[in-house]
């Protein structure tokens, strides 16, 4: 179970890395995709596109390298449970606008396809986290 968890963690840890690449390379484009979601007010728009891309570094670091892995792993766990409300959030309200997942592209909008790989990041991120703390508890 062990190596399981292993390549789970690690698996989830390259998953917000590469969601992180793309914001960070563009994050005027990013800043665009956040202002869409019509969710976080204009004046902190800016500070959020900056930011969150990085922490989705340092998550997926710390998952990759075990390092703080039960705070990266519930870290992993909100963020991806905050992310899919706020797509369900905008596609219930009728917004359309682009997921912000992985990529700035257009070629990324909210659909069900976004739903299913964001649910499923979100699973794996569950199992993560159970097993980073139920791996604490046996030692």
């Amino acid at each position: 179970m062990r190596v399981v968890y292993f390549l789970l963690r690690v698996a989830l840890g390259g998953i917000f890395l590469a969601a992180a690449w793309d914001k960070i390379v563009d994050p005027l484009a990013f800043a665009k995709i956040i202002r869409n979601y019509q969710i976080v007010p204009d004046m902190l728009v800016g500070g959020v596109a900056q930011a969150l891309p990085w922490i989705e570094v340092v998550v997926g670091m710390c998952l990759i390298t075990g390092l703080f892995a039960r705070g990266a792993s519930f870290s992993a766990t909100l963020m991806m449970a905050v992310f899919l409300s706020a797509m369900a959030w905008a596609w219930h309200k009728g917004i359309s606008t682009q997921c912000g997942c992985f990529t700035t592209k257009a070629d990324d909008a909210i659909s069900v396809r976004t739903f299913i790989r964001d649910g499923s990041t979100l699973a794996l991120a569950l199992l993560v986290t159970t097993g980073s703390f139920l791996g604490a508890r046996r030692v």
